[in-house]
């Protein structure tokens, strides 16, 4: 009889604390889980059993003394196999860093261990993280808990079945284009995108050994879970400045206000123009709309400026390449623009003359792009001078069957390019920089969980979280797999 499994991260740090449990019990219990189940959905690529045994006891004996590192003392942890953890690979599932090893850990993983939680193993990607699928080079392809012909979503694909199949209570995801928003929609469970520069990015990716220049813009590390109690506790946990990186600012986080749904004022829409979204996330979304309204809270369809969303797609294309291909010779730069226009953004016409301007990555054109980023950034943070916050999709559908990257997608009788099914919804806010939090909102007709993003204000973190987690409440919260 599992004890552990499926129970809240908060709620295991306190039985470790109170000695209701040892952190040896928790952490077995979970590996064994996964030594059972795994193989049905191929969500950890690296268990570090005996590693995570020597550390689970010894947080059992400093417990036992009355010493506790952190918030999250002796509680099993996962994080994306991309972030670096000393002597242990980061490859990004790409034959190329196939044998790069990290000599360090990154700074979140640095913090993770402090918060005292124990690191059971590294979740599966899709190659160069790229892709809302969980294939590659090296590792089994990922499935979903909901349905193995289905997509767990990428590129956090992997720690969010491991979430969903109940192998761990808390994942360390990293989201450049929707990668941990995304998969937690389609496992039904929270995922945050925290505000631009607000979480170290170093060790978040192996860099090649040849690399001279190393730029940061639209990814940001992010928490996933089945929660928001322990999405928030994650959050705490990563966030903050560091000495060795003076990007970083120091921020004056405020407190959630603690207000009544009635004195929140929302934006929502239900698709973009020219990205509609499919009529059970409609739905889901109107349902929800009213639900709120019903507690006295004032939403409006709609946001005021209609080309904001479209700017802002095009300074996604703009900053990509900074971020994949900086530092690499101008053939291997054209042959990544081939590569990605074939499969991730295949038919993406309009954006394509913006890729091949990007591509180029000229001094003029990241100044340019800069410049187009403080603009952008600015006409969001006006949306929020007028509203609290903003509702709005994360994809046109649920979890699509898995497939040939790029393929076109069907969904409720619809058909639609294989981008345009996530990119369009969730690119806007990596590239705006504004924080973005996805929440279960229900279950479609074939089972599969339907979310919603809540996006606010540059340093908006403890109220966007405390106002999604009263908004779950209305909806369904996280539902378990059948099966599982």
């Amino acid at each position: 009889m599992e004890s552990y499994i499926y129970r809240p991260a908060t709620e295991l740090a306190e039985m470790i604390r109170t000695g209701k449990a040892s952190s040896v019990e928790i952490v077995s219990e979970h590996i064994g889980r996964i030594k059972k189940l795994d193989e049905r959905i191929h969500a950890i690529v690296m268990l570090f059993e005996e590693e995570a045994l020597r550390t689970a006891a010894q947080c059992d004996e400093e417990a036992r003394n009355g010493q506790f590192r952190g918030p999250l003392h002796g509680v099993p942890v996962t994080i994306k196999e991309a972030f670096w953890m000393k002597w242990t690979p980061s490859t990004m599932n790409f034959k190329y860093f196939r044998n790069f090893i990290a000599d360090r850990d990154a700074l979140v993983v640095e913090r993770i261990r402090n918060s005292g939680a124990v690191i059971i193993g590294k979740t599966n990607i899709p190659k160069n993280l790229m892709d809302y699928q969980v294939k590659g080079d090296l590792y089994p392809e990922g499935k979903s808990p909901y349905g193995d012909l289905y997509t767990p979503g990428g590129s956090t694909g992997g720690g969010a079945a491991a979430l969903a199949a109940g192998f761990t209570p808390l994942e360390l995801g990293s989201d450049i284009g929707g990668s941990v928003r995304l998969p937690a929609a389609f496992c039904g469970l929270f995922g945050l995108k925290p505000t631009d520069r607000t979480v170290p990015p170093d060790g978040n990716i192996p860099i090649p050994k040849q690399a001279k220049s190393f730029l940061i813009h639209l990814a940001s590390a992010g928490p996933l879970a089945r929660n928001i109690a322990d999405l928030e506790v994650l959050w705490k946990v990563i966030t903050g400045p560091h000495p060795c990186d003076r990007n970083i600012p120091r921020i004056d986080w405020q407190p959630p206000t603690g207000k009544p749904f009635s004195d929140y004022r929302i934006a929502w829409v239900d698709g973009w123009p020219g990205f509609p979204a499919s009529r059970p996330v409609s739905d889901a979304i109107r349902k929800l709309m009213r639900a709120f309204e019903k507690k006295g809270g004032t939403a409006v369809k709609g946001i005021p400026d209609d080309k904001l969303h479209s700017d802002t797609l095009d300074l996604w294309v703009s900053l990509f390449p900074y971020v994949t291909a900086q530092g690499v010779p101008w053939i291997i730069r054209q042959l990544l623009k081939m590569e990605i226009k074939s499969t991730f953004l295949k038919g993406t016409n309009a954006f394509n003359k913006g890729l091949n301007s990007a591509y180029k990555m000229d001094a003029n054109h990241y100044a340019r792009a800069m410049y187009t980023k403080n603009q952008v950034t600015e006409r969001w943070e006006n949306l929020f001078k007028q509203f609290d916050f903003l509702i709005c999709p994360v994809a046109f559908g649920p979890a699509y069957k898995r497939c040939k990257i790029g393929s076109r997608i069907t969904y409720d009788g619809n058909e639609v390019i294989y981008p345009h099914y996530v990119w369009p919804f969730t690119a806007p806010f990596n590239a705006s920089g504004n924080p973005s939090i996805t929440i279960p909102a229900g279950i479609d007709s074939e089972g599969l969980p339907l979310g919603l993003q809540v996006v606010g204000p540059y340093w908006s973190e403890p109220e966007l979280i405390h106002f999604a987690g009263m908004l779950a409440e209305l909806g369904s919260g996280f539902n378990r797999p059948s099966g599982w």
